[in-house]
């Protein structure tokens, strides 16, 4: 047994729930992936969904999040401004610096996922009691404010 699992017992189910939902998020979006004849090639769906929060950004952001090199992450912008998901503008402040945003394209794309994604997350809740909804609502609240 580790020496993590061993002080901290209470938390093998919040552990195994992180587990389950990245599982879960991944088996979604390459369901959506496939589903949704958007043109993009699948790395490029899984970042776009990746950087979605964090947009307008600049290229470093997105290397940070995805994991790119400098040179895989301006070819990723460039595939997705070519396609009218993103807009690549000079920052007037420093010239070295791109700004990264998400056209009414990509956002009318974006908006679509997003809410098929509620869909999918609020179906695991159907079948819960509102006192159940009220308890993990409580939880929720306590993980985000950990989390942030």
């Amino acid at each position: 047994m580790s020496e993590t699992k061993s002080k901290r017992p209470d938390l093998e189910m919040f552990k195994l729930s992180c587990r389950l939902l990245e599982m879960r998020r991944r088996e979604l979006l390459a369901a959506e992936w496939k589903r949704n004849p958007c043109g993009l090639l699948r790395g490029q769906f899984f970042n776009l969904m990746l950087i979605r929060f964090i947009l307008p950004c600049n290229l470093g952001k997105i290397m940070e999040l995805t994991g790119l090199t400098s040179a895989g992450a301006s070819l990723f912008v460039d595939k997705l401004v070519q396609r009218g998901f993103l807009n690549r503008t000079d920052n007037p402040e420093d010239r070295r610096n791109v700004r990264i945003d998400v056209t009414s394209k990509g956002q009318e794309f974006l908006s679509g996922v997003e809410s098929r994604i509620n869909e999918y997350i609020t179906s695991y809740f159907d079948t819960c009691s509102e006192e159940e909804i009220r308890e993990i609502a409580r939880g929720t609240d306590i993980i985000c404010r950990k989390i942030r």
